[in-house]
């Protein structure tokens, strides 16, 4: 073997483990998903850990040289080498092997050897063992046979060796060396638990070796790189009660800065590590349990915490790190640390993004630790400066989170309003003195008035406004505001109070803050309440203040409104017009009266003054004020009654042309108006007045077209109508008036039929339509049989007569022609019809009657008889046959000029009863014409029988 170096494992690691630093590279890593998997997930960080564990250090196995020999180590290892071959003392042998296997180590140990020194010392150690069970330096020779090993590169051989010398060898000098050289070869390979077995073995031996502290440390290592967290603990625990300063301990840098240089790489490893076997066990919770075994150093309890969540912050474990410090909270709530720990709570759930969680955090603060808090109550300690500030500086940030949260709110966040309402009272109560005392109170105020404790916030504000050291105007208007809240909100029975309430509040504004900008319009506010509790002479006061005040009212409405309104309520009508009018000349304006009802109410105040003048008698001032509510107001709804009672008052001053003007107008005006019906009533009676019949038949024919009037009403407008369009000569319209009205209302009988009679009149041109009513007469008379009535009756007669008069006129309209059989029939046939129709005139049994249709029937017979005898006469040959024909004619014609005198007669013979008519006279002077020598004289008779009528 050319040159080897020396390559030993360190006896001593404990140099090269102090040579390692606290700071860990993998602290920026992502930390795991949960406290128990950071320990087993530490692969990558332990590559610089273990290679500082596992670095080369000088070795302090001493390579035993052999007793002293000749200068030249070559003649020594070969006279000892020669020795070996002879037969000698097998002690003797043995100790030869072992100075030659010595030397030959030694000079490969120093570079100087041959080729094969290590192997053949390695032969000459195995010999000895084999040969020489009973060695006395058995573990001497091991110990060199370990080194050779070594330096032939077979570190599993060492390592055997080794732990067999420790284990068979235990009460050596070399046991407890060799174990630890075991611990460290088998940890350079990663066989932890081997290692650990070994380190434990040099614990076991007792405390006063050199290898003790070294082997605990890494024995510490051993059972973390095999997660056995719990079997490390108490091994770590131990190290950092040795190595850190007394006392008891809370800050890991501090602590660490006071241990002695030589040791802080062990103290800050074993810190670090405890503290990922803590974060493996559940973090707080296991440093608890760990804390509470026997022995354990009570003192590291903050220390422990403070250490796990450092660690947790570093790896952005924020939750883990809040729940470390929660965890050492919850043990000892009374610790002096408690503040600091709960202030870094807040710290890593604010790290963490944990917006809600750190605010719970900020109000545990506030609760454990302001200075009210039960912390504090043993008096063995006082809040500090950074506890005060810290304490005010959540209050704050609670205040504002809950009210910005609840002005973000689309639902109106009224919960959020009182926690910040609570914070910001919270901060009141613990600093009276504060300089923000004043802002932080209008906070309060505005996040009970927006939470819903509207009573309570306008008593604050009137406490902020009313300061007698610093008077605020816009609490005072704040106040006000709250207060009418407060009255919109109240039910009836406390409403009057509510209001009492906040008029009270506006004039005291008013009169404390002449100068506030809403002070007019406060005013004008008070005013309406005033108002609307009924005090109107003080509402009328403070409004026309409010139109008074300065600076000027902006919107003017609210104090004209309540001026025109309590005006109204006085019966101040005159004034409350004015308000109204000057009302209304404003610009509409949203959020006060619109314009329609200051309209309304504007024509109400002029309407009201009608009514006064109509009261007091004065009719025409009544009518003036009443048609000047369409003028000023002619959009109103109470304009169709003022024009209405307009017209009326004219009616009562018989201005009949003027009430019929205002009548129309309303009836061009409101065509579905309610007050139609009466309009037209009375215009019926204004153009009746006027001796207008056209347009009082108009207004009668709409009040009989209109279904809701009474039935009776209805009939007498349709009957009026009628008869105003008949004397107005409007015959068109007459005679629709006329049918309308018999074709609707059968009864009263006599009217029906007059109806009927009067359309026969108007239609005697046509004689289709006239027979038609004439028969309708004569129908309905005689369905009514007894019960129509002599009128009734005496109708139906004089339109049966004049049926048979249109009968008999139309027979008398057939001219006989040639032939006379043919053309001779049709004129009997129409004679006969014409004599059944006066025959039923004649039936009615009235004398006028009876005696024309008598007469007409005489007539009719005579009109035959003369049309016979005037009969054409056919071409004939000789004059006897044209004397025969003639006399033919002549006997044909005698029996129809009989039945004329007949029938004369018979009215002439009414004479007996008493009946002396036209009609009678007319019979008697055509008996003189047609009987001569019966008639031709003329007797005496009295005058006294006169038809009855």
């Amino acid at each position: 073997m050319k040159s080897a170096r020396l390559l030993l494992v360190p006896i001593a690691l404990l140099g090269g483990c102090q040579s390692m630093r606290l700071k860990n590279p993998i602290a920026r890593e992502t930390p795991p998903t949960t406290v128990g998997d950071i320990a087993r997930q530490e692969d990558a960080g332990r590559s610089w850990v273990m290679n500082k564990l596992l670095a080369p250090t000088p070795s302090t196995l001493r390579v035993e040289s052999a007793q002293p020999v000749a200068a030249d180590p070559r003649i020594a290892i070969e006279q000892y080498e020669a020795m070996i071959e002879l037969d000698t003392d097998p002690r003797l042998r043995a100790e030869a092997l072992r100075r030659a296997a010595d030397l030959r180590l030694q000079r490969a140990d120093a570079g100087e050897g041959e080729d094969g020194d290590v192997e053949i010392a390695i032969a000459h150690y195995r010999r000895i063992l084999a040969e020489h069970p009973d060695y006395a330096a058995t573990d001497r020779v091991l110990y060199q046979l370990t080194r050779a090993q070594q330096l032939h590169g077979d570190e599993a051989q060492a390592t055997a060796l080794l732990r067999t010398l420790g284990e068979s060898h235990p009460d050596s000098v070399r046991s407890v060396e060799a174990r630890f050289r075991a611990a460290e070869l088998l940890f350079q390979k990663h066989d932890y638990a081997a290692a650990a077995q070994e380190y434990r073995a040099v614990l076991a031996h007792g405390g006063d070796s050199n290898y003790a502290e070294p082997a605990q440390y890494k024995y510490a290592w051993a059972l973390f790189q095999q997660n056995q967290y719990a079997q490390a603990l108490p091994v770590l625990l131990a190290i950092l009660d040795r190595e850190l300063p007394r006392g008891e301990l809370s800050d890991p840098a501090s602590a660490l800065a006071k241990v002695p240089v030589a040791n802080t790489d062990v103290a800050g490893e074993s810190l670090r590590i405890a503290g990922l076997s803590f974060a493996a066990l559940g973090g707080g919770v296991a440093i608890a349990e760990q804390l509470a075994q026997p022995d354990s150093p009570q003192r590291l309890d903050a220390l422990l915490h403070a250490a796990l969540a450092g660690q947790m912050m570093e790896r952005q474990r924020y939750s883990d790190a809040a729940q470390t410090w929660a965890a050492f909270l919850a043990r000892h709530p009374q610790h002096a640390l408690a503040p600091q720990f709960q202030a870094r709570i807040v710290d890593a759930w604010r790290a963490g993004g944990f917006a809600d969680l750190a605010l719970a955090a900020q109000q545990d603060y506030v609760e454990r630790y302001a200075a009210d808090a039960p912390y504090w109550k043993d008096g063995a300690r006082t809040p500090d400066a950074v506890v005060t500030e810290t304490v005010r500086t959540h209050l704050d940030a609670l205040a504002r989170h809950y009210h910005a949260r609840a002005q973000g709110d689309a639902d109106g966040g009224a919960e959020d309003y009182l926690r910040a309402a609570h914070w910001y009272a919270r901060r009141l109560a613990l600093y009276p003195d504060d300089p923000q005392r004043a802002a932080t109170h209008l906070l309060y105020a505005e996040a009970l008035l927006d939470g819903g404790r509207v009573a309570d916030a306008a008593r604050e504000f009137e406490v902020i406004a009313y300061d007698e050291k610093a008077p605020n105007a816009d609490a005072a208007h704040a106040a006000v505001l709250a207060y009418r809240r407060l009255g919109d909100a109240a039910p009836d029975a406390q409403r009057g109070a509510a209001l009492r309430t906040r008029i009270d509040a506006g004039l005291r504004l008013a009169e404390r803050f002449p100068q506030h900008p809403q002070r007019s319009a406060v005013l004008a506010a008070a005013a309406a309440d005033l108002l609307d509790i009924g005090e109107q002479p003080r509402a009328i006061e403070v409004a026309q203040r409010a139109l008074d005040a300065q600076p000027a009212l902006v919107d003017r409405r609210i104090a004209l409104s309540v001026l025109a309104d309590a005006h109204y309520a006085r019966a101040e009508y005159a004034p409350a017009e004015q308000a109204y009018g000057a009302l209304l000349a404003l610009a509409p304006a949203s959020g006060a009266e619109t314009e329609a009802t200051i309209v309304e109410r504007l024509a109400a105040s002029i309407y009201r003054q009608g009514e006064a003048q109509r009261a007091a008698g004065d009719a025409l001032a009544a009518a003036r004020q009443f048609l000047r509510v369409g003028a000023v107001a002619p959009q109103s709804a109470i304009r169709a009654t003022a024009d209405y009672d307009a017209a009326a008052a004219r009616i009562g001053l018989r201005d009949w042309a003027g009430a019929a003007q205002v009548l129309e107008a309303f009836r061009a005006r409101f065509p579905e108006h309610a007050l139609i019906p009466d309009v037209d009533r009375k215009l019926a009676v204004a153009y009746d007045e006027q001796n207008q019949l056209a347009a009082a038949a108009a207004a009668y024919a709409r009040i009989a077209s209109r279904p809701d009037e009474g039935a009776d009403e209805r009939r007498t407008a349709a009957w009026r109508a009628a008869q105003r369009y008949d004397r107005a000569r409007l015959w068109a319209q007459a005679e629709q008036a006329y049918e309308r009205y018999a074709l609707t209302y059968p009864a009263p009988l006599d009217a029906a039929l007059e109806a009927r009679s009067r359309l026969a009149e108007l239609t005697a041109g046509d004689p289709a339509r006239e027979q038609r009513w004439l028969r309708e007469i004569v129908a309905t008379a005689r369905g009514a049989g007894s019960s129509g009535g002599e009128a009734a009756r005496a109708l139906a007669a004089n339109a049966q007569l004049r049926l048979g008069r249109i009968e008999a006129a139309s027979a008398a309209g057939l001219a006989l022609a040639l032939p006379l059989d043919r053309s001779l029939p049709r004129r009997v046939a129409a004679t006969q019809s014409a004599l059944a129709a006066l025959s039923a005139a004649a039936d009615f049994g009235f004398a006028e009657t009876t005696t024309a249709a008598t007469w007409e029937i005489a007539a009719l017979y005579q009109g035959l008889g003369r049309a016979l005898l005037d009969a054409p006469r056919p071409r004939m040959s000789s004059e006897l046959e044209r004397e025969q024909y003639a006399l033919l004619l002549e006997e044909q014609a005698y029996p129809f000029e009989e039945s004329a005198i007949k029938a004369h007669e018979v009215n002439l013979g009414r004479v007996e009863q008493g009946i002396w008519n036209q009609w009678v006279q007319r019979s008697a002077a055509a008996l003189t014409e047609l009987a001569p020598a019966r008639y031709g004289k003329h007797e005496r008779r009295e005058t006294r029988y006169d038809s009855p009528t």
